[in-house]
């Protein structure tokens, strides 16, 4: 009942497809009320569009921005048979979604500096808390991790973003392997100098998230200010 009982009250519906490269999309939507979810940066929806071959199934999406008025706005690379799909969803398309879910968020840090990185699609909760952590100059810093920079997405708002707040922007490139690993130890302390004085919200797939956590505590970071969270699907 609860889908059904905020599907009447908040009429999401499809707005806009948007390609961000290869395989990614945002999906804007618009609603009413949408406050009312209480949704923050960091935090993701399980998303139900009712559309052929979509309906049935609900999957979870982080926030790739702040909820503004009536808009809300998720970013998806196509993973699998349904989220390849959404880059069809036609304008109009009603959306149902529950939550938000997710401990992800800015009640989590306990410094005033933090570090945010995030590996392939894990961008889309990184760039919300991006824009909207609370930090003066150089308190905030993102590292993001790309086999290439054609597989770069949300790139010219990150950079918007980073000039704006005079945060810390660092794109990480290439394979890794024993002789180049960008998320090594060392590698993460000179980048960031005084990385253990950071809280770090970290979101990537499960071998980028379980790697970098481990480097992050042989760089010193407190097991308790590395909060993270995995795509696997």
């Amino acid at each position: 009942m609860v889908p059904v009982r905020q599907a009447l009250r908040h009429a999401l519906r499809v707005a806009e497809v948007r390609v961000e490269g290869p395989g990614v999309v945002s999906v804007v939507m618009y609603g009413q009320h949408l406050a009312e979810l209480r949704a923050e940066p960091g935090q993701f929806l399980r998303r139900r569009f009712l559309q052929r071959r979509l309906w049935y199934t609900a999957l979870p999406f982080s926030l790739s921005a702040p909820v503004r008025g009536g808009t809300l706005r998720i970013t998806v690379k196509a993973l699998g048979g349904h989220s390849r799909r959404i880059r069809r969803l036609r304008p109009g398309t009603r959306v149902l979604a529950t939550g938000p879910f997710g401990a992800l968020t800015a009640a989590r840090r306990t410094r005033p500096k933090v570090l945010l990185i995030a590996g392939g699609v894990g961008i889309t909760p990184m760039r919300a808390l991006f824009e909207t952590l609370p930090g003066g100059p150089g308190d905030i810093t993102l590292l993001y991790r790309a086999g290439a920079e054609e597989q770069l997405v949300l790139r010219a708002e990150l950079e918007a973003i980073a000039a704006a707040r005079q945060a810390g922007l660092h794109y990480l490139l290439g394979r890794s392997d024993d002789a180049h690993d960008p998320l090594a130890p060392r590698s993460l302390l000179t980048l960031v100098p005084d990385l253990v004085e950071h809280d770090v919200y970290l979101c990537g797939p499960p071998g980028m998230s379980d790697a970098t956590r481990a480097a992050l505590l042989r760089a010193g970071v407190p097991a308790g200010r590395v909060h993270s969270e995995c795509f696997s699907f």
